[in-house]
Formats: C-alpha cells, structure tokens, sequence
C-alpha cells in the first residue's frame, strides 16, 4: 500500500481518536436531531480510531522500501 497514503489516515485516525476523547473526557453533550449520544459511544469510538491510527502507522513503517548501503571499493 502507498506509504503517503497509511500516513495520512493514521493522522485523520488520530485526529478523530483525538476529538471523542476530548469529548468523552469533558463529558460535552452530544444532540443528534432527538438522539442524546451517549457519552461511552464516543469512548468506545476513541479506541477504535486509536486503533485504526496505530494500524495505519505501523503500515507506513512496514511499507518503507529498502535501504541499500554503499561501500566504496
């Protein structure tokens, strides 16, 4: 998979993981037309797309090409 690619979800991953912590951790409400969304959903969530982030990271890592070392001879 394209390395650019796994970097920029691990960070959209992250910067979502980021929000419903934010949100679960200062219990900010949450309407969606009649629906109160409960706090533990977005905990839930964070893990979730913290999940995703790691994955996608560590897929970038894995995805580096291979470095070649030049000798002089």
């Amino acid at each position: 998979m394209n390395r650019n690619y796994c970097i920029t979800s691990a960070i959209v991953f992250a910067l979502a993981a980021f929000v419903h912590a934010w949100r679960f951790v200062l219990d900010l409400p949450l309407q969606i037309g009649a629906w109160s969304v409960p706090r533990s959903l977005s905990g839930f969530a964070a893990i979730g797309a913290l999940g995703l982030a790691v994955w996608a990271f560590r897929s970038a890592k894995l995805g580096k090409p291979a470095q070649v070392a030049y000798t002089r001879s």
